[in-house]
């Protein structure tokens, strides 16, 4: 029980305003049965005070003859009783009602000369009401009574207060638990009052907006986050690829080189002939160096910083340049490019970076088109970005192998993959260009060929 006491604010709250409101009830009527009987009888006794001044002026114009029937009516008026005394004896007056009851409770003397005799009279008026102790004796008796309407209607008080107080306190209690046992910051306090509970509902809903909007932004950053660590996670495997690719790689033309220069210095077999071995080591020197270099312009990509470096440039204008530099290429296959570029744009890109992702695009296409075939650059407008498309005809790549053509060193075709050239890190370059200028791409087959798609955003 007193566990439920102290964890209610509800049983509280009844029990501070109910052990209030009796005890201050029952002062008050204690006050009352205490000052009323001697306020009644104060005021009484001044009431008689003042009639008896009156009753003397009266008598001191009356006979003596006449004098009783006053004195009478006055002890009548007035619940008292009065002696009026001279030398020779004394007359009283109000005896008979008065017989039987309390004591006098006041006296008052006063001398009396009358209008038809020089005697000196002296009239004594005595109080004989009881009504002070009849007022006690009433407010006695009528205790237990008013003891129990002060217990019923201080109940009734406490449990309407409770209810109106601790109503609106239960109902934030149970919210604010709400919030932090659910981290529920749904809700709202609907108490509109303009009192102090008012502004604590008022501060409840703010601090649940807040804290609402505060998760929302930690849920997001925490989303970004995970984003982050499973980009970094990524970018981490790839890079972990890429080394092992590269250390395959060269490992092979080194491998070859090391064992041509060895048998040629020994002067085994065939390899005196050097004029026939020393141009081969000549190219696998020449490879190796072409892939260091491309190592090395992948690694100054990944780490430099294109803020500083872009410029606006004409999308036509690069796209002549990089056709006018590979032409010979494409003239040695009797390749022709075909230029659809009929509206121009500005775009905001590394120039330099931006002329190898075309020169990179372009020479793929060559490279891997058989003779005669054709390529076409096409500019494609769209609703919200347009489309730089190169397409080469006569050509096709396996549908497995597109998700994995911008892995490093991945070739579709094991097979020319050395006839056609390169590193195998052209489209991996072009990857990473284009991933730095923010730009979106893909490879697919088409029905005359393979297009690769640019998504440009200029000016």
């Amino acid at each position: 029980m007193r566990r439920k006491v102290k964890n209610s604010l509800s049983v509280k709250v009844f029990l501070w305003v109910f052990s209030a409101l009796t005890i201050c009830s029952m002062l008050i009527y204690g006050i009352v049965l205490t000052v009323l009987p001697k306020q009644y009888q104060l005021t009484s006794d001044k009431r008689l005070d003042a009639n008896a001044e009156i009753l003397v002026s009266k008598l001191e114009k009356m006979r003596y003859e006449d004098a009783a029937k006053e004195i009478y009516n006055f002890c009548i008026q007035n619940n008292s009783t009065a002696i009026l005394t001279d030398n020779k004896g004394a007359l009283r007056f109000g005896e008979i009602e008065a017989e039987g009851l309390a004591v006098a409770t006041s006296n008052i003397a006063a001398s009396v000369t009358f209008s038809d005799t020089k005697t000196e009279y002296t009239l004594v008026v005595s109080s004989i009401s009881k009504t002070a102790d009849v007022i006690t004796s009433i407010m006695l008796r009528f205790l237990p009574v008013v003891f129990a309407i002060i217990v019923l209607l201080s109940s009734f008080s406490a449990f309407i207060c409770s209810k109106v107080i601790v109503s609106p306190i239960a109902k934030i209690s149970q919210i604010s638990k709400q919030m932090t046992t659910n981290l529920d910051t749904t809700w709202k306090c609907d108490i509109e009052t303009g009192d102090e509970i008012g502004i604590l509902a008022t501060s409840l809903n703010t601090m649940a907006d807040r804290l609402h909007d505060t998760m929302e932004e930690l849920k997001n950053a925490n989303q970004e986050l995970s984003n982050d660590v499973e980009k970094f996670k990524t970018l981490e495997e790839q890079r972990r690829n890429f080394f092992a690719a590269v250390s395959h790689e060269l490992k092979t033309p080194l491998t070859i080189l090391k064992g041509q220069i060895e048998n040629m210095i020994l002067g085994y077999g065939d390899y005196q002939n050097h004029e026939k071995y020393l141009p081969e080591a000549l190219k696998a020197t020449e490879d190796i160096e072409e892939l260091v270099s491309e190592i090395i312009t992948i690694s100054k990509m990944v780490n430099m910083d294109l803020e500083d470096t872009i410029q606006e440039v004409s999308l036509k204008q690069t796209i002549n340049d990089t056709i006018q530099a590979i032409l010979p290429l494409a003239q040695d296959k009797d390749i022709q490019i075909h230029q659809n570029i009929n509206a121009d744009m500005i775009l905001s890109v590394n120039p330099n970076l931006w002329g190898k992702a075309l020169s990179n695009i372009i020479g793929n296409a060559i490279r891997h088109s058989p003779c005669l075939a054709n390529i076409f650059i096409t500019l494609q407008a769209g609703k919200k970005e347009n489309a730089l498309i190169v397409e080469n005809t006569n050509a096709s790549i396996p549908e497995a192998d597109l998700p994995y053509m911008f892995t490093p060193f991945y070739r579709a075709d094991k097979s020319r993959s050395k006839a056609t050239g390169g590193s195998g890190l052209g489209l991996y370059i072009v990857k990473t260009i284009l991933d730095l200028h923010g730009m979106t791409y893909m490879i697919k087959n088409t029905e005359n060929g393979v297009a690769f798609f640019i998504y440009l955003s200029g000016i």
